[in-house]
């Protein structure tokens, strides 16, 4: 909000006082805030790109046809937002309409001025809003112009404040890096400039807090310009509210980026490439007491061809896992050749923590040609959530190898239906063990493995799932599986369906298997390996051997689907009667389909619940979807 120079007390200086206050906004401690010109991004653009519209150049500008079209600005750390200054192509004849957003983290926009409309003026214009004392991320989300849709932008200049206590720290040597981190305090941006730092040791920030509105930031001057090289790397121990933005750790020997009992730190925009070594090599792990609310998003990883995850979680030493983290929008490519363990992409705890609750989230991710090892993410821990991810050609799947309460949903898992050269190398789901696990709306296409596989277990855990004092072997065992619950799922053209069970001691116990559709041309669509007490209900199976055990068609009905193609996948069409508005049982916790569209009061079969649509919220990912270059 403009701020006036001075406030009177006295009623009489009333007039006084409107002769003191400037025409133009800009008073007191509101300036122009700077930021790069590689720091704005958009939806798109015709040719004319975002970056003109910080170029200090009116003849130049941004474009993109459209309602909803968005250009953003990264300010580089929290800064108080006061006003902004626009000019327009053909600003003196036509108007342009237009919101106002804000954000800290990239994610939660916050509308803080709605259907603002231009005045005819082709030079800058201000528009005023109520002061926003944090963000970092100011969007423009275009409605068009008077004239037609298209926004266009020549001009946008954001004013305000840096976060209080702030002072940006430019450096440029390996010294002045760890001299500027030793200095830190909350509100410091400290600057990489382009070039490689360097040294025997990691650069350590130890006891560094910043606060929410006032973070520790370590940055690039220009994202991935900046590389850590050689014996260093970086470590954040008992710290909190970091931010690690824009960098590229191409180091050898030591894991790139350790969080060692920390809370609220930030990992985003960075480029994991480091450089082969033989050896098994962690590259971003999170360990230690008091880890908790840490966020790991929109970075690049890979190619990889050591063992060793790329992310992994190791505890506290005492049984306990960093909680309420999330993995998100990252970009995980690249990984292999392939091993029979030890090279997962991400692994989500240990046996010795896996009966602590995380309650983390890995959401919005691309895996592409991850082909470490089986288990592409292992979940080692509870109370987790697995969603809206894509696995692409990715030999492997998702596991939940140790741990209760996991869920998994809303996931795109997308092979090419070419046979592995060995056994064990397929393109496989997702694969669990434990109690209380939901597997629901998820999509599997053109797997040559099992898209969803209920094993039978090594060792009893029982229904409660923690047993007084388990010994380590106890821990590392697969666990008898109790009360998971397979629903709504899609899987098509693949290799194996839903398998129950294996030749293991302990078959699954007291499970569901519902409203599932499996059409595949091989083999058998729902195979009970073991026998079980599993609940089938409602079922479809189309193309191959329905079952091999004796199931009524209210279990499992041999119907097609009668698929469309919709955006490259198989979704229900309206010839899909077979499948519309037949879900039985009430599984209360799917509201929505995979798209994310909710779902009518008489659901559907399957991962999709029918529409005309065609576009949709949750999509399989593309690489521009995620890593440092996405929105």
């Amino acid at each position: 909000m403009i701020r006036q120079t001075k406030r009177f007390s006295v009623l009489a200086c009333t007039c006084l006082l409107l002769t003191l206050v400037p025409d133009a906004p800009g008073y007191a401690a509101d300036a122009k805030l700077p930021f790069p010109a590689s720091a704005v991004t958009a939806s798109k653009d015709d040719g004319n790109v975002p970056a003109n519209a910080v170029d200090g150049n009116l003849a130049t500008r941004w474009s993109a046809n459209g309602d909803g079209e968005w250009i953003k600005f990264d300010l580089g750390a929290n800064k108080k937002v006061s006003y902004l200054k626009m000019a327009f192509l053909n600003g003196d004849s036509r108007t342009s309409k237009f919101d106002i957003q804000t954000s800290t983290d990239n994610v939660s926009f916050k509308t803080v001025k709605a259907n603002v409309t231009s005045s005819l003026n082709a030079g800058l214009q201000t528009f005023d809003f109520p002061d926003v004392n944090a963000a970092r991320y100011v969007r423009i989300i275009g409605h068009g112009n008077s004239a037609n849709a298209w926004n266009s932008y020549t001009e946008v200049e954001i004013y305000g404040e840096g976060a209080e206590g702030g002072q940006g720290v430019p450096v440029s040597s390996s010294a002045e890096l760890t001299a500027a981190i030793s200095k830190a305090v909350p509100g410091t941006t400290i600057v990489l400039a382009d070039g490689t730092y360097t040294q025997d040791a990691p650069f350590v920030v130890s006891g560094k807090n910043g606060t929410a509105n006032s973070p520790i930031t370590i940055k690039a001057a220009n994202p991935g310009q900046a590389v850590i090289s050689g014996g260093a790397s970086l470590k954040i121990q008992k710290s909190s509210y970091v931010t690690i933005e824009g960098l590229k750790f191409t180091n050898t020997g030591n894991t790139a980026l350790l969080l060692d009992g920390s809370n609220n730190i930030q990992v985003t925009r960075n480029r994991f490439a480091l450089p082969a070594t033989g050896k098994e090599l962690f590259w971003l792990q999170v360990s230690g007491a008091n880890s908790h609310h840490n966020q790991i998003d929109h970075n690049d990883f890979g190619p990889k061809s050591d063992t060793g995850p790329l992310i992994a979680y190791e505890g506290d030493g005492k049984g306990n896992i960093s909680q309420y983290d999330v993995i998100e929008y990252n970009y995980f490519h690249d990984v292999g050749p392939w091993v029979d363990n030890g090279k997962e992409t991400i692994r989500l705890g240990l046996s010795k923590v896996s009966l602590s609750n995380g309650y983390n989230t890995i959401q919005y991710n691309l895996f592409e040609n991850c082909d470490g090892e089986p288990e592409i993410v292992s979940v080692k821990s509870s109370g987790n959530t697995v969603r809206y991810n894509t696995f692409k050609t990715s030999k492997g799947g998702l596991t939940s190898r140790h741990g209760h309460n996991n869920e998994f949903y809303g996931n795109f898992f997308l092979g090419d239906g070419v046979e592995p050269e060995k056994k064990g190398m397929e393109q496989s789901g997702i694969r669990v063990y434990g109690n209380d696990h939901k597997i629901y709306n998820n999509y599997f296409e053109k797997l040559t493995g099992t898209a969803i596989y209920l094993d039978s277990g090594s060792f009893d855990g029982g229904t409660g799932g923690y047993p007084p004092n388990p010994t380590i072997d106890q821990l590392r065992a697969h666990w008898k599986i109790y009360r998971a619950q397979v629903v709504n799922n899609t899987i098509v053209g693949s290799k194996a369906g839903i398998v129950i069970g294996s030749g293991k001691a302990y078959a699954p116990q007291d499970s569901v298997v519902a409203n599932n559709i499996v059409k595949n041309s091989t083999g058998t669509l729902y195979n009970e390996a073991a026998t079980s007490n599993t609940v089938f209900e409602g079922n479809l199976g189309y193309g191959s051997t329905l079952s091999n055990k004796s199931r009524t068609a209210s279990e499992i009905r041999n119907a097609d689907p009668l698929f469309q193609t919709v955006n490259g996948l198989q979704k229900l069409s309206s010839a899909s009667k077979a499948a519309i508005d037949t879900a039985v049982g009430t599984y209360s916790y799917i509201k929505e389909d995979m798209d994310g569209e909710v779902r009518s009061s008489a659901h559907d079969i399957g991962a999709d619940e029918y529409s005309t649509a065609s576009s949709f919220k949750n999509r399989p990912l593309q690489k521009a979807d995620v890593g440092p270059n996405a929105p």
